[in-house]
């Protein structure tokens, strides 16, 4: 948008034809087009570039402004409204639905890319003959307009009913944050593309300050965004954690790193020099994970609890990812006899070799991920069978289901996903995660010290080494009470380590803060206090993901309910608990499958160790046939414990989310089932069994706060005024 505001007339423009599009939907296929035809311009002739994608740009954002407005005043003849949105919701999930399917997400994200390659065209005064940033923004607005956001529903659709609704996982407040974060950092990351490609080429200009300000910028937004997704799956019954290694988690999870390793060797970086390669190339394979994670989220290949249902743009992804890749690799090869720059002396070899070593790390890591998730295709392509060890509750669950339901059932664990457990514990080892604190720890105690970082160093590597052979406190506090594989707990000594060298990286940190304070006063610490921040909160969020994740416990408890409070129960987590009532209404709040479905607050009380009286609900929604549903209280147990039968059992209509006590020490989720008594008051019974579930994870507070940490360091050096300061230790003289 920074580049519609420096023309007021693109200004008025976007105000006219959001006016018109908003008026007349029809209209919106054609502006789209006219879209198109001004990038596919931009992008092959450098002349009239500036105006062309500032003017496309204003047309972009009419768009979805206009869509948005459709959304807003329920106008479901468009199909887009009618397929996700519905008159009962709130206005501000009606406007989440933008980026609620396919259609809006890539009109979003195309509108963003328009809108940087507008900027950089204002910027540059001579471009190339071909922009990629303006070529990537044609592809994808293109596709949007394949895709059609402004196409009429067909009158079947509006006779059989109003509108559909909206998926009801998606009705969270988390909706009007994660997705358009994510969103905006697959825009900058996409952006990186064009910077990276030049110096491919191995053009002798210095790196540009743009692909520094876009990449710190695509890296905070995005780890925003994964936080955001977070909270959103901690209290969703299709995930109950933070983080499980989904497909579409595993494909960002390789752009985070990708773009880690790109940051970390902006210093001393020139055309020429040693490995001079490696981190344009990290900066182009991020680009190209974009719209390849985007394809994994709409290829119906493996399971994932990402999915648009139905859609089917994912080879319009594939394609642009292969170009982008296909141009890096000319890139690469046009640029490969550059003659080296000879560099002055300097005394920072070794702090360069620890940036180097850094980004190995990163890459690696990247490469495990992406490894795991292209085994997962490949498997699927060949039609392997999948492990035993895959499918923990199919033989459970096998003796409770026959008919059809069994072959689904069976069909569901059959689907290859991510091998997460092989990704953990690949990571676990000491290449990345033990070797990331090493090297932090090392490089900060080095920047403080040479001394301090010569003795140091044996320290933590002897400490780290110890832990990893005899354990630690992941170890010494597994206790085999809560919902961790054991293929996981066999690497606990290892995952130890990685805490342990996680603590000599932030000691670093913090050395090299006193070193600054001492050397240049409070001007050093306000230079040094971002990047501290960023690696510290990283070390922090790590401790507290990985004791949440290894050491969770617990407990299930059956409890029979007649619509009366009950006897109070005493968990073995110091909790005492009871159920005092159960609302339950007919489905009118605008999600999917209302007809016939039910709505049900379960009211409960508990009693915390330290005496204290809570009063809490937790939501249970369905809009399932009742031979679908529950008949037993094995089947909820199992979908609470196992994110894969869960996943298996959800549908647009289906939602469970829990109660959830945040404190310092621990968070507790009460999951609280009540599907038989729900079923049971529904055809006039007096109630039956409700189960509910308490897990605990152990200093989760941790994470959040880590990720607070770390995205207010992270933003200060991404989004401050450029040329003040705020250069990164290693491109700071010392």
């Amino acid at each position: 948008m920074d580049a519609i505001s420096r023309h007021t007339p693109s200004g008025a423009v976007m105000a006219l034809a959001a006016l018109a599009v908003a008026i007349w939907p029809e209209l919106g296929q054609p502006v789209l087009a006219l879209v198109v035809a001004l990038v596919v311009h931009a992008a092959l002739r450098p002349r009239g570039r500036a105006l062309a994608l500032t003017l496309s740009a204003a047309l972009a954002w009419a768009c979805v402004l206009a869509l948005g407005w459709h959304f807003a005043s329920d106008r479901f003849e468009v199909r887009y409204v009618w397929l996700y949105s519905s008159a009962e919701l709130p206005l501000h999930l009606k406007l989440a639905n933008l980026w609620g399917g396919d259609e809006g997400t890539t009109l979003l994200l195309a509108a963003l890319c328009i809108s940087l390659a507008a900027g950089g065209a204002l910027r540059a005064r001579v471009g190339p003959n071909l922009s990629p940033t303006a070529a990537i923004a044609a592809w994808l607005v293109l596709t949007a307009l394949w895709l059609a956001p402004f196409a009429e529903t067909p009158p079947e659709w509006l006779m059989q009913s109003a509108s559909q609704g909206m998926n009801a996982h998606l009705m969270k407040p988390w909706m009007l944050f994660h997705a358009p974060l994510v969103l905006a950092a697959y825009a900058w990351t996409l952006a990186l593309a064009e910077p990276a490609l030049e110096a491919l080429c191995g053009r002798p200009a210095p790196w540009p300050m743009l692909a520094r300000t876009r990449a710190r910028r695509a890296w905070v937004v995005l780890t925003a965004g994964i936080g955001f997704g977070m909270l959103w799956a901690f209290e969703d019954a299709m995930y109950g954690q933070v983080w499980h290694w989904d497909p579409v988690q595993t494909a960002v999870f390789c752009t985070w790193c990708l773009l880690g390793a790109h940051l970390h060797g902006f210093g001393g970086w020139a055309v020429g020099r040693r490995r001079w390669q490696v981190m344009p190339w990290a900066a182009v394979l991020a680009a190209v994970t974009i719209p390849l994670a985007m394809a994994v989220t709409r290829n119906p290949l493996l399971a994932s609890s990402h999915r648009y249902v139905g859609a089917d743009s994912w080879v319009s992804h594939v394609v642009l990812a292969s170009i982008l890749l296909l141009a890096a690799v000319g890139a690469g090869f046009a640029g490969r006899r550059v003659r080296a720059v000879r560099l002055p002396a300097t005394d920072r070899g070794t702090q360069r070799l620890g940036m180097w070593l850094v980004q190995i790390c990163f890459l690696g890591a990247a490469a495990i991920a992406a490894a795991q998730l292209l085994l997962a295709f490949g498997a699927t392509a060949l039609d392997l069978p999948r492990a035993e060890h895959h499918k923990p509750f199919l033989a459970m669950l096998a003796n409770l289901t026959t008919g059809a339901e069994l072959a689904a059932l069976r069909a569901a664990f059959e689907q290859w996903d991510v091998d997460g457990h092989a990704v953990g514990r690949m990571l676990s080892l000491p290449l990345p995660l033990v070797a990331v604190g090493l090297i932090g720890g090392w490089y900060f105690c080095r920047r403080a010290s040479a001394r301090v970082a010569a003795v140091s160093l044996p320290l933590a590597v002897a400490v780290v080494a110890g832990t990893a052979v005899s354990g630690g406190l992941l170890t010494g506090g597994y206790q085999g009470t809560g919902v961790l594989s054991q293929q996981i707990v066999a690497v606990l000594p290892f995952l130890d380590a990685g805490l342990a060298s996680g603590a000599y990286f932030a000691l670093g940190c913090g050395a090299w803060l006193l070193a600054s304070l001492r050397r240049q006063g409070a001007r050093g610490v306000s230079a040094a206090l971002p990047v501290v921040a960023i690696h510290a909160g990283l070390v922090l969020a790590l401790w507290g993901g990985l004791l949440a994740t290894a050491l969770n416990s617990y407990t299930q408890h059956e409890i029979a309910f007649a619509g009366e409070p009950t006897e109070w129960v005493r968990d073995r987590h110091g909790f005492a608990l009871r159920l005092t009532g159960l609302d339950m209404a007919p489905l009118r709040d605008g999600g999917v499958g209302t007809t016939g479905g039910v709505h049900a607050l379960t009211r409960i009380e508990l009693r915390e160790p330290a005496g204290t009286l809570v009063d809490g609900q937790t939501l249970y929604r369905d809009s399932r046939a009742p031979p679908e549903r529950y008949d037993g209280p094995l089947r909820q147990v199992c979908e609470l414990l196992d994110y894969r039968y869960a996943r298996h059992t959800a549908t647009p209509g289906y939602l469970l989310q829990p109660l959830v006590d945040q404190g310092v020490w621990r968070t507790t989720q009460f999951w609280i089932a009540p599907g038989a008594v729900v079923e049971s008051l529904a055809a006039g019974g007096s109630g039956g069994e409700v189960i509910v579930v308490v897990k605990t994870f152990p200093f989760l507070s941790l994470l959040w706060g880590g990720l607070l940490i770390m995205l207010a360091g992270s933003a200060w050096l991404a989004f401050r005024t450029p040329g003040r300061g705020g250069l990164t230790p290693q491109a700071r003289p010392r």
